[in-house]
């Protein structure tokens, strides 16, 4: 007897991998630092709160804040303030300030919310890690955002995060978003042994991370020999990459035009670029095939 039945039709990529994403209250949030620890060699913990967090929304892995940091030499913290109690929206300062972007990592606590950022310090550092290496309790800070959050997609069959030590923070976040079931491998592009990149991203129940390292290099040869390693790249797996601009060009190249894999399905952002202070990261990290 043939078998008539029609198999149920799986959603188109763009459908499969949509994220669900709003508008938050768009609003700068004075920051008081509650804690700071060595998470893991390469990154420092900024713990911040404040009665500003009690509405503090951040529903996507790769949502992000504008931190403001006090002047190293005067103290002066210069930032956008609020425009009202409540209220969407900031008022900007009329002098230059100094901020840089970071993941937010969320935390519910009574009253609102903690929320943790995580600095990478290295050699030569700039003036967020350089201040964060020196926090203590007690000091201010503004955060601003996020602007607006999209939730990881949910129907999956896999997921490929790509990262360096600037995005790993993000990475952890996306592990946590995922739905039980779904297997995850993290090419870790840093330096060193990276043995502790396993355990800053945790275990997390039902979702089996499997973390592959890789040389980090202008070339991005590293994270396309760790790309070779792996199974093929179903038409359910989702890939996630950001990092230095400059070594994620080849990569994002790999992905879209070797692999064929659509917009939608392989999301690559540049988080900072080698020479360039405060990279802007909505900008196309390849000008010459943008989306």
């Amino acid at each position: 007897m043939t078998d008539t039945t029609i198999p149920e039709a799986r959603p188109a990529v763009a459908d499969r991998f949509a994220r669900e994403g709003g508008r938050n209250r768009f609003t700068a949030r004075r920051a008081t630092v509650t804690g700071v620890q060595r998470i893991a060699p390469p990154l420092v913990r900024v713990t911040v709160s404040g009665p500003d967090f009690a509405d503090f929304t951040s529903g996507g892995p790769a949502d992000h804040v504008r931190v403001f940091f006090p002047d190293p030499v005067t103290g002066e913290l210069v930032a956008p303030i609020p425009v009202g109690p409540g209220a969407d929206g900031i008022v900007r300062p009329d002098r230059a300030s100094i901020s840089r972007d970071f993941t937010p990592l969320p935390r519910a606590v009574d009253g609102g919310f903690e929320i943790d950022l995580d600095f990478f310090v290295h050699p030569d550092p700039g003036p967020a890690s350089s201040w964060a290496e020196s926090a203590r309790t007690g000091d201010q800070l503004v955060v601003l955002g996020p602007r607006g959050s999209r939730r990881a997609p949910q129907d999956l069959d896999g997921l490929v995060l790509i990262c360096d030590e600037t995005s790993l923070p993000s990475a952890s976040r996306w592990v946590r978003d995922i739905p039980p079931g779904t297997g995850v491998d993290v090419i870790a592009a840093v330096q060193g042994t990276g043995d502790w990149v396993a355990g800053y991203l945790g275990q997390v129940p039902g979702v089996p991370i499997r973390v592959h390292l890789a040389r980090p290099d202008a070339s991005g040869a590293g994270v396309l020999g760790a790309l070779a390693d792996l199974p093929p790249i179903g038409p359910g797996v989702f890939v996630w990459a950001a990092g230095e601009a400059s070594a994620l060009v080849p990569v994002r190249r790999h992905l879209r035009r070797t692999l064929g894999l659509p917009a939608a399905q392989a999301q690559v952002s540049g988080y900072w670029r080698h020479g360039l202070v405060a990279l802007d990261h909505h900008a196309p990290i390849d000008p010459t095939d943008p989306d």
